[in-house]
């Protein structure tokens, strides 16, 4: 009883481990399948792409396609079947003398079922007219391929029929879009002034540094002998010590603007303050301009003119 117990026991194991390994061994062969069909799947692409450039709409080429298969291209529109890719291709034909993909730098999303593609192509139109001119048209384009076993089932092409920049009205409109950037450019300038001052006065939390440009021309004339604050500076570090030495000696009181007024990435800040030399203990007034200039969202020109001479002349008794 021993015995037949024993080799059921054994013959129970083998079938388990036999049974594994083909499980193994089938799970393997199906990956293996899974990669060969995508490497034929690929293949099949380039051929497409390959038949396209030469102009070879022969049997191996209809041979790519599923019966059914469903073509997309804009303006073109929908086509169904190998009738289908037939009409499509007699429209290309009579607008293209010829067409060329950068096959051997294309970009591949490859999924189950799908293989995207993208890449750039050139050519020339019925026409003569050579593009991309990489002013307006940049030959770009992207096509999903969708598979039923190895034959395409659908191919949906994005690109930019108008080929040669011939479509003068959409160019037009997105063009104007350019001299929209004024205005933004504009409010832009406007804001990053808005947020100095806001800084500057307490309104606003966060470091004024952070609007100036690596490189400022920045001036505020003055006798830098008596007053340590003024005179030229270039960079961020000389900048940050322009505003310890203000507030070091200077007490602001008063200071209003009478109005900002913007001209693209130029813009002039004109008012009137009162301040305390706390050397000498008495309060300036003057009038000021202030001249700016925004690049990119950072100020790069920077000039404080106030009537300096007459600072000069009332800051005259004994430092105390």
């Amino acid at each position: 009883m021993k015995s037949k117990i024993t080799i059921i026991t054994t013959l129970f194991v083998l079938t388990t481990k036999i049974n594994a390994q083909q499980r193994v061994s089938i799970k393997q062969q199906k990956h293996m399948n899974n990669t060969d069909l995508t490497a034929l799947r690929k293949n099949k692409v380039k051929i497409y792409f390959k038949k396209v450039d030469d102009g070879q709409f022969d049997e191996e080429y209809f041979n790519l396609y599923t019966e059914d298969v469903e073509i997309y291209y804009p303006k073109f529109g929908f086509e169904k079947g190998k009738n289908g890719i037939r009409n499509f291709g007699k429209v290309m034909g009579s607008h293209l003398q010829n067409l060329s993909h950068d096959i051997d730098n294309f970009k591949y999303v490859i999924s189950d079922h799908t293989i995207v593609v993208e890449g750039t192509e050139s050519g020339t139109t019925r026409s003569g007219k050579k593009w991309p001119d990489y002013k307006i048209s940049h030959g770009k384009f992207c096509n999903i391929f969708e598979f039923e076993g190895e034959f395409i089932k659908r191919v949906h092409v994005y690109v930019d029929p108008d080929f040669a920049s011939e479509d003068t009205d959409r160019v037009h409109i997105f063009k104007n879009l350019l001299k929209d950037m004024g205005e933004k450019y504009r409010a832009s300038t406007r804001e990053v002034i808005d947020e100095f001052f806001a800084l500057q006065f307490g309104e606003k939390k966060g470091n004024i540094l952070d609007l100036f440009s690596e490189n400022v021309d920045w001036d505020l004339p003055g006798n830098k002998d008596k007053f340590s604050w003024a005179g030229k500076r270039q960079t961020k570090k000389e900048i940050e010590e322009f505003f310890k030495e203000l507030y070091s000696n200077v007490k602001p009181e008063k200071f209003e603007i009478d109005f900002i007024a913007v001209n693209g990435e130029n813009a002039t800040v004109t008012g009137h303050l009162s301040s305390k030399i706390l050397a000498y203990n008495k309060v300036f007034k003057t009038e000021f301009v202030i001249i700016f200039k925004v690049l990119d969202g950072k100020i790069v020109k920077y000039h404080f003119m106030e009537d300096s001479y007459k600072l000069d002349e009332e800051m005259q008794s004994t430092i105390q």
